[in-house]
């Protein structure tokens, strides 16, 4: 995994999150399967609904890959892992707790879904 994604999932360093923005799409590309997981094992945990801060960094690392597939058209590589994170949400409660306010779990689900989506009706034929 590339040390910043390593750093930022592993220790759930918010505060360098934001700086996976800085880094080229093809120089993440190899590790996005892997940083997918890391998010499963992170959103699957028993805490995860109550952690704002686990929270936050999972959009933005979610937000990051979901750019990079898009960016990379690697989403035959990448849709493995999606789609495993993707059915671990559906494990957890999405329906929404307030007026407009969804789930951690439904974010991360719509998120995907719209990565899927967006890869699909943007593919241009080579």
């Amino acid at each position: 995994m590339h040390q910043l994604f390593g750093l930022v999932l592993g220790q759930r360093d918010l505060s360098r999150a934001g700086d996976l923005f800085s880094l080229e799409d093809s120089e993440i590309e190899d590790c996005l399967s892997q940083a997918l997981e890391e998010i499963k094992a992170i959103s699957c945990s028993p805490d995860y609904l109550t952690n704002d801060n686990d929270q936050a960094v999972v959009e933005i690392c979610i937000t990051r890959i979901t750019t990079a597939i898009r960016e990379t058209r690697s989403i035959e590589r990448h849709g493995g892992a999606l789609v495993s994170l993707w059915e671990s949400c559906l494990e957890h409660n999405l329906t929404p707790q307030g007026k407009d306010e969804d789930t951690p779990h439904a974010k991360i689900a719509s998120d995907i879904t719209s990565c899927i989506l967006q890869v699909h009706y943007t593919h241009t034929p080579l």
